[in-house]
């Protein structure tokens, strides 16, 4: 298993936190190979030199993800609308650089609106700042339109999507990881959602059976649909199909929820830990949502959750991460 931390930028500050914390990999956003409006294919002499600089601290790139923003590099792929066929290329393209670059993961979301939340605020333990969400506040959210389909036109824009990406990530000797919808509801500001459940989980694995198609999975979303996280590791893990991590706790489940510390949630982070264990994941595992401090949150928090995953790995018996 292999400790990881999401970054947005690849300065020489960054790398070093990385470094010193005991992080072998890293999850880089594609937008940082891309051009402004971060469209297009990701410029493979850009990701060598990311390539490159990482391994002079001792890391590797293991993820990179797709844009997630408005009218982004695949927009109109899940948007269902003119442009998609271009994009679906893009992706393939983009994908078979990272393969070419020896990384292994390509991470993405499905969903148009993105993590939905009230502006977080100091709920946390001794104040923190984390990260909330409320049904009543996300029912009365603006809802836009052109955002809404019939779930079934949605996983038709996915199949066609993955029948494409795919093979292209088979041929890459890549995985691709799928982040299920955050908050998992089935609708929000308009937008109709389909990967909001672990029935959805499932058939987007289902969708185009391979290796390649799997999920990046998010212990927090898992959680916060009221799902017992370590049972979920075990479904989905025992059939390879976890391609990356996002290891964060929460208190609470739908309709309302709190970001936590990683020992301050409602999840058993050891038993998730030895449920990674017990389906031999060797893949990366990032911390995620961290609560911030007064002060320097991403250092802070990040360092706190990379040190409780490590003692985490330790104790599970898992080989890795430092």
């Amino acid at each position: 298993m292999k400790l990881a931390l999401g970054v947005s930028d690849l300065a020489e500050p960054t790398l070093r936190f990385a470094a010193q914390y005991g992080v072998t990999h890293l999850k880089v956003d594609a937008a940082l190979f891309l051009g402004e409006d971060q469209r297009g294919v990701v410029d493979e002499e850009r990701l060598a030199d990311a390539v490159r600089r990482t391994a002079d601290y001792g890391i590797e790139i293991g993820v990179v993800l797709l844009p997630q923003g408005r009218e982004t590099q695949h927009w109109n792929i899940r948007l269902g609308t003119p442009g998609r066929e271009s994009e679906i290329e893009d992706v393939c393209r983009t994908i078979g650089i990272v393969g070419r670059q020896g990384i292994p993961v390509v991470e993405y979301v499905f969903n148009l609106l993105g993590n939905r939340r009230p502006d977080a605020e100091p709920r946390g333990r001794g104040g923190a700042v984390v990260s909330w969400f409320d049904g009543e506040w996300a029912d009365g959210l603006p809802g836009d339109d052109a955002l809404g389909a019939e779930p079934e036109e949605i996983w038709d824009r996915i199949a066609r999507f993955l029948e494409r990406a795919v093979p292209a990530a088979e041929k890459a000797g890549v995985r691709l990881g799928c982040h299920h919808d955050d908050p998992p509801v089935p609708g929000i500001g308009g937008e109709t959602r389909v990967l909001c459940s672990l029935e959805g989980m499932k058939r987007l694995v289902e969708t185009v059976p391979s290796d390649s198609n799997g999920l990046t999975l998010c212990l927090g979303t898992v959680a916060e649909m009221g799902e017992d996280v370590p049972e979920v590791i075990r479904w989905f893990g025992s059939r390879r199909k976890i391609n990356h991590v996002h290891f964060r706790n929460v208190k609470g489940s739908l309709p309302h929820f709190e970001e936590s510390f990683l020992d301050d949630g409602d999840t058993d982070m050891l038993e998730a830990m030895r449920a990674f264990k017990e389906v031999d994941y060797d893949g990366t595992l990032i911390p995620d949502h961290v609560p911030g401090s007064d002060e320097d949150s991403f250092c802070r928090g990040s360092a706190f959750a990379l040190g409780y995953m490590k003692a985490l790995m330790k104790a599970a018996g898992i080989q890795g991460g430092a």
